[in-house]
């Protein structure tokens, strides 16, 4: 009975000891938090609760200013008087908040400051982004994305927040240097809903969306600046925000869905602030400054983010999992310890019930360690995350810029070498090195052939290489491309044929696209066929499929079964290609062909041929309405077919003719191009040279040439610039404009129309397609002069729209026939009503009319004399008098000089008439 009596006391010990033992230290955490209606601020919530489950000594309350510094200071207050351990605070705004946190750091209560810096260092740690690199990286971004020129709108946060003010500030400071300006400031508080409403109204009241981008300090104030920007239908803007967080509603889902061009990194910390809080009250060794790095995220990395943040957050949900399982053991542990005290009389209930706890402790501790450790390889894939985003920043960055500049880094030189061999073709002299002069030329096609391929891959690559398709009888399309190859297999003795039942079928397809494939193909099959061998292209379509297949077929030296798989993959080059290719062609005419959505197939064998077969879809069902253009085209421009010809000997004679009295002007940079066409071109016209922007434009307003060249691709300026100020210049606007550019993309042509230029030579040129080129322009401009002068009807320019040419012409003339019975009439008056100095509007009238000022208006005086004469009986000297002549004996003169008869014997004349 002792025994039992003893045991019975040793167990009631155990389970009081064990229910009454001392728990782990207590720590209380205040943090005042500023506002708490954003995802931000509420993703932040959520990382501080998931880490306070790691550290169970912790709590936390959270008090919410919600965006009033008073409202704030009063609750750091109640805190301080509820005697919290540990206070966090995320300053509303910086200098209204600095003096009641240094008196709670003096108080011996240690503060972290989180996200909004104050503005002085007492504090105990600060947790956050480095708002001014978050900035920095921001313009440096936009910087690449507008190309360094344009205006942006500046979406802000709080103004007197530390994130608003050094964000502006890293954004400023990344811009300087550049021609992009902050046009205009939208004060968004950080919240969608005012910017929203503060952007609306402000477009609404200016009426101009005079910008190319809106940086918003957050991501939801930039998603909210596109919405309202999509319900007024303005279009062609971009978006950046900051933060980018993950989730549907977050920054990285809005760039996945190309509603921001991009965000950028801006971790909210509450994870790292509860740590170093531990850290704090534990006595540990912490940092004072802990900065949270930053990096971009756009179209180039957003699918790698998401998949990682999608990742992170099934984590986070596992762990939120794990937590209610541990909150569901711990209630069943506290539960049974109740029951344990309830029937603590019974001894075996209690050693049970002892065991039970002993157990779940220990799984509780195993739990713990497990979301310690998952913690921190998420904590570590993260920071993967951002290095692998910023490599593969740099990386495209780098490629971006390189193919960029390739193709002009290529075609001058290209140009440099081409046209002089054109003109020692062309040379008498030069009879014995023909074919070397020929040799060079075809080898000089044949690099800007590789060249022109490259950026082919590159716009492929951008998604920047757009199907035009056109219906086209098929056969004489392949003709006209084996009509380039025919020399090379008579020379060779190559049976080059075209076989097919049906010379009438026709296709959709893109000529230019077609052509480089048939080309390559055609290439490739001369290349590799020897002497006396053939090769055939065999045109037929399947009815079944609905498709046409065209096949090359050649009896050159085959490939092996390896090649063929490998063939179409970019610059691979297997055993026979080894020394004679590059690896381009074949994997172009794929790419091609693909976005033609048909098929490009290769069937060999080694030692008897190869066969190349490409398989197109018959109509037009499959291409999209933005690939079709409708109509037909006969002619298709492709640089590969540019070939030597002839010029006719008539060409120097008609140029000479205009000798000395037609002037160009030549605005390009690269010097040895500029002195070739200056060279060449003074042979038959006044030479005029401008090697930027701001020569071309002075030089083009002061000497009004009769034709203008200009090159796109200027040091620091854009040539589309000059060419959209000379044809919105009064002055200047009747002057053509011929580009002579490397740039030749599609793109480039269309905006060159748009913007008026007359013509568009891509480099490297042949200098007498030029020459004939500027023939014919200032040919066209004279019989333009011919139309103003004999059939431009007199109209007031303000109530008609037309052309900037014959709105002065029109305007000009009307002035005349208002004036020209004003003796005292003349260039002064025309000048000062039309805005023009006399040296300008002598050029203006001289380029346009192919009169001078007062020629002209004589001309008119002279026209309404005559019909006076014929129409009236007042005296010759009244006549004269009424069309502005001071004297019936000038007038007279005047007459006879110009119709060849005096007043009075053309007055008779036309009374027996």
């Amino acid at each position: 009975m002792k025994v039992q009596t003893w045991l019975y006391f040793i167990v009631l010990f155990v389970l009081f000891s064990c229910g009454n033992g001392d728990e782990a230290p207590q720590f209380k955490i205040g943090f005042s938090q500023c506002v708490s209606n954003d995802a931000w601020r509420r993703t932040m919530h959520e990382e501080m609760f998931r880490e306070l489950s790691f550290y169970p000594g912790l709590s936390l309350e959270i008090k919410d200013a919600q965006g009033n510094n008073n409202t704030q200071i009063q609750q750091i207050r109640a805190f301080m008087e509820a005697g919290i351990d540990l206070l966090i605070v995320s300053p509303n705004e910086s200098a209204p908040i600095t003096p009641i946190i240094e008196e709670v750091f003096h108080s011996g209560i240690p503060v972290i400051v989180v996200d909004r810096k104050t503005t002085s260092n007492l504090y105990s740690a600060y947790v956050g982004g480095d708002n001014y690199e978050v900035g920095y990286s921001a313009g440096q971004y936009i910087r690449n994305l507008l190309k360094g020129e344009g205006k942006i709108m500046e979406m802000w946060g709080l103004r007197g927040s530390s994130p608003a003010i050094e964000r502006h500030r890293g954004l400023t400071s990344a811009l300087s240097g550049t021609n992009i300006a902050i046009a205009e400031s939208i004060n968004g508080e950080w919240e969608k809903d005012t910017a929203k409403n503060r952007l609306r109204a402000h477009l609404l009241q200016e009426q101009s969306s005079d910008f190319d981008l809106i940086f918003g300090h957050n991501d939801v104030m930039a998603i909210g600046s596109y919405e309202v920007l999509k319900d007024l239908e303005i279009t062609n803007k971009k978006f950046v925000g900051v933060d980018a967080l993950p989730g549907p509603y977050g920054g990285i889902q809005a760039v996945s869905d190309g509603i921001l061009d991009a965000t950028f990194f801006y971790p909210t910390g509450g994870d790292k602030a509860i740590e170093v809080a531990f850290k704090i009250l534990t006595g540990e060794k912490f940092d004072k400054e802990n900065i949270l790095q930053t990096a971009a995220v756009d179209s180039s990395n957003v699918r790698i983010m998401k998949q990682q943040t999608d990742k992170i957050i099934d984590q986070q949900a596992n762990i939120t999992k794990q937590n209610e399982r541990i909150s569901t053991q711990m209630e069943i542990y506290r539960n049974q310890r109740t029951f344990l005290f309830g029937f603590g009389f019974t001894l075996f209930v209690a050693i049970l019930s002892l065991a039970y706890v002993f157990k779940s402790l220990r799984e509780k501790q195993e739990i713990n360690e497990e979301l310690k450790s998952k913690n921190k390889e998420i904590s570590e894939q993260k920071d993967k995350v951002l290095k692998l985003s910023k490599k593969a920043e740099e990386a495209t960055q780098q490629k971006f810029e390189f193919f960029t500049n390739i193709s002009h880094e290529f075609r001058t030189p290209l140009t440099l070498i081409q046209a002089p061999v054109e003109d020692l073709l062309q040379n008498h002299q030069t009879a014995p090195f023909k074919n070397d002069l020929t040799l060079i030329r075809n080898n000089t096609m044949r690099l800007l052939r590789l060249v022109n391929q490259l950026m082919d891959l590159r716009k492929i690559d951008h998604h920047k290489m757009k199907v035009k398709a056109v219906e086209q009888e098929l056969i004489p399309f392949i003709e006209d491309i084996m009509s380039s190859f025919r020399k090379t297999a008579e020379n060779h003795e190559i049976t080059f044929k075209l076989i097919t039942e049906d010379r009438s079928i026709k296709a959709w397809f893109d000529p230019m696209m077609l052509d480089k494939v048939m080309f390559n193909l055609l290439s490739n099959a001369f290349k590799f066929t020897s002497n006396k061998g053939s090769i055939l292209i065999k045109v037929f379509t399947i009815s079944l499929d609905n498709t046409v297949n065209i096949k090359v077929e050649d009896s050159g030296k085959g490939m092996s079964n390896a090649s063929m798989e490998r063939v179409f993959d970019r610059f691979y080059q297997g055993e026979t290609f080894s020394k004679t290719g590059t690896g381009i062609g074949l994997a172009l005419s794929k790419e091609l062909i693909d976005l033609h959505k048909g098929e490009i197939s290769v069937d060999s064998k080694e030692g008897i041929g190869t066969t190349f077969q490409v398989t197109l879809k018959l109509g037009k069902n499959h291409f999209k309405a933005s690939e079709i253009l409708e109509g037909t085209t006969q002619q298709y421009f492709s640089e590969e077919n540019i070939g030597y010809f002839e010029e006719p000997e008539s060409l120097e004679v008609q140029v000479k003719e205009g000798i000395k009295e037609q002037t160009i002007l030549i605005i390009e940079d690269d010097e040895q191009i500029r002195n070739y066409l200056s060279h060449q071109l003074s042979k038959y016209y006044q030479v005029l040279e401008a090697k930027s922007v701001e020569i071309g434009l002075a030089k083009a307003m002061d000497e009004i040439p009769d034709l203008i060249t200009c090159d796109l691709m200027l040091q620091h300026k854009n040539g589309f610039d000059i060419v959209r100020k000379l044809k919105n210049d009064l002055r200047t606007s009747h002057i053509p404009i011929i580009v002579i550019s490397a740039k030749s993309g599609i793109e480039e042509r269309i905006l060159g129309i748009r913007l008026g230029v007359d013509d568009y030579i891509p480099k490297p040129f042949n200098f007498n397609m030029v020459l004939e080129r500027i023939k014919m322009l200032l040919a066209s401009r004279q019989k333009l002069r011919e139309h103003y002068i004999h059939e431009l009807p007199i109209e007031n320019p303000k109530t008609k729209k037309t052309s900037p040419d014959k709105r002065f012409v029109s305007e000009f003339t009307s002035i005349v026939e208002k004036n020209f019975h004003n003796p005292h009439f003349g260039v002064n008056e025309i000048c000062e009503e039309i805005g023009l100095s006399r040296g300008q509007l002598y050029r203006k009238v001289k380029a346009l009319l192919g009169y001078s000022v007062n020629d002209y208006i004589n001309k008119v005086r002279l026209k309404k004399a005559k019909h006076l004469l014929v129409n009236e009986n007042s005296p010759i000297a009244d006549i004269a008098f009424q069309v502005g002549f001071t004297t019936s004996a000038y007038f007279s003169t005047a007459f006879r000089n110009h119709f060849g008869i005096t007043p009075s014997d053309f007055r008779e004349h036309e009374k027996v008439n």
